[in-house]
């Protein structure tokens, strides 16, 4: 959970003072290594740039020492076009690290100084989640309304009806929060749209529901094949009790597993690599992707009914190819 600040918003970054403007900019086309170089070169002892301080912040793997770069940064003087930014990381900060108190009191004074500010959308989603975790309702529900009036149609707007309908699946009004998320199935913005989809499989399941559960499992593994929610719903079929003697919950979904070898630009190239890895006695197949318009061939091999099996035969590959793979469920 600490490792979590550095990398969400570098590459949000714009830049405003002469020296922010070089390492913003190594920063922003992912050289790393530069800008900590120019960081270190600027910075001395005697020192403390609150600028160079809060590019740190943004460097740094471990949340943890971020938070107090960021700290530290305010004390030695911030650029005013960096402030915003760094109270939004820190009520960031304290959220994660499940210190509500603290996200909350830094929302309200990044609403304080910034009314109307960049992050105000996600500050009050930030602030939403805070006090639903304490257990203030009414405040979290004021935010709540607040973000669904103010981005009637937008993004943030469809993700507080999202927060919305899972307060109204936790106090158990399930029509209401079916209705919701059944229509934002149909979101334009895919955060809220396959989100919906795994509160409607989740509840199903709950609910032993299985047939709907599955229904959206799939709609959702069709439509975002890489989302989080995959793994725990897999592992929530699971758990269900009085399933049929082999009906594991890869049989259940529908899921078979094969293990992702490689990712070719080039069709001869995946070709080549492909008839390499029928060696190992598995099917072996070639598929097309488009990624941000560009045609990309991807290998795989293997089709598993468990992920016990995918895991045993991409064990068994790592160990003869000397690389790492990935397991995706097809």
């Amino acid at each position: 959970m600490k490792r979590l600040l550095s990398y969400i918003f570098i590459f949000t970054l714009c830049a405003s003072v002469v020296h922010g403007e070089s390492i913003l900019e190594k920063i922003e086309r992912g050289r790393i290594d530069e800008a900590r170089d120019e960081i270190g070169q600027a910075s001395t002892a005697a020192v403390r740039d609150g600028n160079l301080l809060f590019f740190q912040a943004l460097l740094e793997p471990n949340g943890e020492t971020s938070r107090q770069f960021l700290d530290a940064s305010m004390k030695a003087g911030l650029a005013p076009e960096h402030l915003e930014r760094n109270v939004y990381l820190s009520a960031q900060y304290y959220l994660a690290e499940e210190n509500y108190e603290k996200a909350i009191a830094t929302a309200r004074a990044y609403l304080q100084r910034w009314e109307n500010g960049k992050y105000r959308s996600q500050i009050l989603r930030l602030a939403w989640h805070a006090y639903n975790r304490e257990g203030q309702r009414e405040n979290a529900s004021r935010l709540n309304n607040n973000l669904v009036r103010e981005n009637r149609g937008g993004l943030y707007s469809h993700l507080a009806e999202i927060d919305r309908a899972y307060m109204m699946y936790r106090d158990k009004d399930y029509i209401e929060a079916q209705n919701i998320c059944r229509r934002l199935t149909n979101s334009e913005y895919p955060e809220a749209s396959s989100s919906a989809m795994y509160l409607l499989s989740k509840y199903a399941i709950e609910q032993n529901r299985i047939d709907d559960a599955i229904l959206y499992y799939n709609l959702l593994r069709e439509r975002f094949d890489n989302a989080v929610g995959l793994a725990d719903l897999v592992d929530r079929f699971a758990n269900l009790s009085g399933l049929a003697g082999d009906a594991s919950a890869e049989r259940i979904t529908g899921s078979v597993y094969s293990i992702q070898v490689g990712v070719f630009s080039e069709k001869d190239n995946a070709e080549d690599y492909a008839r390499h890895m029928k060696k190992y006695g598995e099917k072996v197949e070639t598929d097309s992707k488009l990624v941000s318009g560009k045609k990309y061939y991807v290998v795989y091999v293997g089709k598993f009914l468990s992920t016990a099996d995918a895991l045993s035969f991409k064990t068994r590959l790592e160990t003869a190819e000397g690389e790492a793979f990935q397991i995706i469920a097809r």
